[in-house]
């Protein structure tokens, strides 16, 4: 049954099946009522996609990295290849111990066996190039049909000044091209144009065309060399506390696997996302059971340079930045005029240990990273231990420690002027189909790492103490329950809670999946914390307890070979103590996915009402390749979409969505310049790509 089950999926001559995103984004990350950075999120998953693993070559950490296996399922892929051998072929992942074919079945997007292994294909590395099947050029744009404000003619106010608009028009353009072997190359680019930005040829503002573009070209496996890069990337090391700009989930439906960060190293970056990377050369060194990566980097960063004088006489004394902005929009004058102001400079040297038998491995890194213009931030209550000045440093030892099925993992790090963050866990399996994890993390107010993406409850790892638990079990076959306990307190204050605040967190998931083509799901997450009383009106804030509750239903069915169907349910509830009544959220969808082989047809219909935005619903959504859609909803309306997959050949992949979204309480949509003045907005998205 099982050898049957992969025939339907993938031979390993035959190409990666492309990844269900929504599933695989329902199951990891925990966006209800939050606001993370969805898109940094989604491309980071989509990174991860992109650039798969090769399973006759991956380490512990790259295995981990997909948050898919067990430690349990780890370690015996490991022994498994260590006894056998190099896997022949995909199909082998059935003979692993604990491999069943849910699991292989969730793995296969994200890994590769190599037919020939790197260092004993004698073609030369251009002929490789030109020879590689793992290539492929994408071209996508995307606009809102409705005229947006910042679109629409400007009228002069009374003064006679004109009023911001965009500079460009609504069109979001994106070309990527990529070709790459696991463990021997990879070289692309890519290059975004977002809406309102224009498309001109000016040096002097440091625009070629599009508005971004970043490039890299990347070797592995030269001799002594085991990483060699130019152009943009990424570096990951230890648990997250100075550098994990890579794909960082934290709490959410899949309570074991994603509380841990990877050593991956140097990866190409190869998003449109124009913050989290470095941009200059790297190179990782193998020397015997050591490791040796050093890193440079210089990019320019957005901000407004402002002029300090000096308040007697007036004189000059300094320029300076309140902020470094990561958002990489310029769509008016005034973003224009933030772009590429402030330089960034970094080097950093790390040195790795790994014991040969993979038992523990032991890290040191030391980083400095300065800025040509000192960031002096506007003093108020919360910010008071944030980073001011030119120049950082940062510190950092971790280890991690495996033991039968448990492994121990952690991370000390020092930044310049004495903060400290601190992050120590471990993973387990207690038993045949039981799994936990446990994670405690202390980070003082004043530690400052810009780059990192720790395991954590605030968006910055700092000001942040607490302790979390996990837990899975596989009841049954066909039951699986999962379950996490999060505590946690900030000892100063910080945005929203002026004075230390602390709270809670847990959720409960239960799936069950009478047979391969029926599954359904049952979420309750329960969140209570302290904030800033809504209703105060004094200097300081009270702080008084919020309660966001958040549960889903969902069922997915497989009629047959060429119609799936997906219907779901879900709400909110929100509420603040000696605030207004609770309010309430509601949303609900209906997803008919059809598929004849060459074409397939996704279509969604969903109706949402909600009392306030703290009770906003999130619904993930299909969309293009390498694009992503979780539209927050707001208000009471209709959201529907239909996406159009066509592929006339073996390299052409097409792909048109249409989505719109109706609102039945207002008379206008979005606002600012994002403003549309009728109460609907509609998408479309087309998209080609071309294999080589």
């Amino acid at each position: 049954m099982m050898l049957a089950g992969l025939n339907k999926i993938s031979a390993q001559t035959y190409p990666r099946p492309e990844i269900q995103v929504e599933d695989f984004v329902e199951k990891l990350f925990n966006l209800q009522g939050t606001d993370a950075s969805y898109e940094d999120l989604y491309e980071q998953l989509l990174l991860l996609y992109s650039n798969p693993i090769d399973l006759n070559e991956a380490g512990p950490d790259e295995l981990r990295n997909t948050y898919i296996l067990s430690e349990q399922q780890v370690q015996q892929f490991l022994l498994y290849r260590q006894r056998n051998g190099k896997l022949l072929s995909i199909y082998e992942l059935q003979s692993v111990p604990s491999f069943d074919l849910q699991t292989i079945q969730a793995l296969l997007p994200f890994a590769v066996v190599s037919e020939t292994p790197q260092n004993q294909d004698n073609r030369g590395l251009f002929k490789r190039i030109l020879e590689e099947k793992n290539n492929s050029l994408i071209v996508r744009n995307t606009r809102v049909l409705e005229e947006q404000k910042g679109y629409s003619p400007a009228t002069p106010d009374q003064n006679g000044e004109l009023p911001s608009r965009y500079l460009g028009d609504p069109n979001r353009i994106f070309v990527r091209y990529r070709v790459s072997h696991a463990k021997d190359f990879s070289f692309g680019f890519t290059s975004e144009k977002d809406p309102g930005e224009q498309i001109k040829w000016n040096p002097g503002s440091r625009q070629y065309g599009m508005d971004f573009w970043s490039a890299h070209g990347m070797l592995e496996n030269r001799g002594v060399f085991k990483k060699i890069i130019v152009g943009d990337y990424q570096y990951m090391f230890g648990q997250g506390l100075v550098y994990s700009s890579g794909f960082g989930v934290g709490k959410g439906a899949e309570p074991i696997t994603t509380v841990r960060r990877s050593s991956l190293g140097i990866r190409p970056y190869t998003s449109a996302l124009e913050g989290m990377f470095f941009r200059g050369a790297g190179a990782s060194l193998g020397l015997g059971k050591f490791e040796l990566t050093l890193l440079a980097s210089e990019k320019r960063v957005d901000g407004n340079v402002l002029t300090a004088s000096d308040s007697i006489d007036n004189d000059f004394i300094e320029n300076y930045v309140s902020a470094i902005s990561i958002t990489g929009l310029h769509r008016t004058q005034t973003e224009l005029a933030a772009k590429g102001n402030n330089r960034e400079r970094m080097a950093t040297a790390v040195l790795q240990y790994r014991d040969p038998a993979g038992r523990f491995e032991l890290g040191a890194l030391a980083s400095g990273l300065q800025y040509e213009f000192e960031i002096r931030k506007r003093p108020s209550f919360y910010n008071q231990f944030d980073f001011n000045g030119k120049e950082n440093r940062n510190l950092s030892f971790s280890g991690q420690y495996n033991y039968q099925n448990f492994s121990f993992f952690g991370e000390t790090a020092f930044s310049k002027g004495g903060g400290r963050a601190t992050v120590a866990g471990l993973l387990g399996s207690l038993g045949k189909g039981i799994d936990m994890s446990m994670v405690m993390r202390n980070y003082s107010p004043d530690y400052h790492a810009f780059y990192s993406n720790a395991f954590g409850e605030l968006s910055r790892n700092a000001n942040e103490q607490g302790i979390y638990w996990g837990l899975k079990y596989k009841i049954h076959s066909k039951w699986l329950a999962a379950f996490y306990y999060d505590m946690f307190r900030s000892p100063y204050m910080a945005f929203m809670s002026d004075g230390p605040a602390h709270g809670r967190e847990y959720l409960c998931r239960l799936t069950y999946s009478p047979s391969k083509t029926l599954g359904i799901f049952f979420q309750y997450r329960d969140e209570n914390k302290q904030r800033n009383l809504s209703s105060n009106e004094g200097k300081a804030d009270y702080l008084s307890n919020t309660r966001r509750q958040n549960w889903v239903v969902q069922a997915d069915a497989k009629v047959n070979e060429w119609l799936s169907m997906r219907t779901r349910l879900q709400g909110s509830r929100w509420g603040q103590e000696g605030g207004a009544k609770p309010g309430l959220g509601l949303a609900f969808s209906q997803d008919i996915n059809l598929d004849f082989g060459k074409f397939s047809l996704s279509n969604r219909f969903s109706l949402f009402d909600t009392d306030d935005y703290n009770n906003r619903q999130y619904l993930y959504e299909k969309n293009v390749l390498y694009a992503f859609s979780i539209p927050a909803l707001n208000g009471r309306g209709i959201r529907c979409y239909s996406l159009l997959q066509f592929s006339p050949t073996r390299k052409i992949d097409i792909w048109i969505r249409l989505a719109r979204t109706v609102q039945r309480d207002m008379k206008a949509i979005g606002s600012g310049l994002e403003e549309i003045s009728q109460a609907r907005r509609t998408e479309i998205t087309a998209q080609f790509r071309m294999k080589f």
